[in-house]
């Protein structure tokens, strides 16, 4: 498993006030889930599901339409 630099980064500076430490942390988070889903949104459907994080996988579902990946192009 490999640390998103910028999480150390956020530890680093550590803001003054923890909210932003954690929005901050949250954005870096929910970039990597993102980018994740679009470069393989089969496997991270899965992997949410597997998880438990349902509603996550749910919300996405919501977003693109159920196994919008398989209507591609290509």
């Amino acid at each position: 498993m490999k640390i998103d630099p910028r999480l150390l980064d956020i530890d680093r500076t550590d803001p003054e006030e923890p909210a932003d430490k954690y929005k901050a942390q949250l954005g870096v988070l929910a970039d990597n889930l993102m980018s994740g889903y679009l470069r393989n949104p089969q496997r991270t459907d899965a992997m949410l599901r597997r998880d438990g994080m349902t509603t996550t996988a749910d919300r996405l579902v919501e977003l693109f339409g159920p196994k919008w990946w398989e209507q591609l192009p290509g």
